[in-house]
């Protein structure tokens, strides 16, 4: 869209019309990146959610495209579903 994300995130936030998030880290910017755990090195998740508590978001924030880890798709969705609640404002 031309802009960087956490910008977004405010205009569209401060606005009220943030209803959902799709919440994912990937290796490296569009067009060639691989989803990785959102505790990869690529995107500052924290950040993220702060921005998304500050504009007062409270809305739907959905793991999403999780690695699996150990063959098994819900052990790294309970990583990630547990990284997401530490991590977040509160």
């Amino acid at each position: 869209m031309g802009k960087e994300l956490v910008e977004n995130i405010r205009y569209f936030g401060e606005r009220g019309k943030i209803f959902m998030a799709h919440f994912r880290n990937v290796d490296r910017p569009f067009p060639h990146f691989v989803e990785t755990f959102v505790d990869g090195r690529y995107g500052d998740m924290h950040k993220l959610l702060r921005e998304l508590a500050e504009v007062g978001f409270e809305g739907v924030l959905i793991p999403d495209h999780i690695p699996q880890m150990g063959g098994d798709g819900r052990i790294g969705a309970g990583y990630t579903l547990g990284w997401m609640k530490a991590a977040g404002p509160g």
